[in-house]
């Protein structure tokens, strides 16, 4: 598996017109990380291990962390 293009985190993040201090207080960490991973400075190999991880068991990042999307398991009213 190739480099994870940080560089995609810049222009996600642009797209969604957030500055890096938005993005880093939605995922919870500070606006020096978010710079970071969009500088390739850090970061890059927990992302690999994580995709590399998610294609062996053949899952998602959310099966992975057992992430629910919201009404997921709900009972219908």
């Amino acid at each position: 598996m190739g480099k994870i293009p940080m560089s995609r985190v810049a222009e996600l993040r642009k797209r969604l017109d957030l500055t890096q201090r938005e993005l880093a207080d939605l995922v919870g960490v500070t606006e020096t990380t978010v710079r970071n991973w969009e500088n390739n400075r850090s970061g890059v190999e927990w992302f690999e291990r994580i995709a590399k991880l998610c294609d062996a068991l053949r899952c998602t990042p959310n099966d992975l962390f057992g992430y629910q999307q919201i009404g997921e398991n709900e009972e219908d009213a």
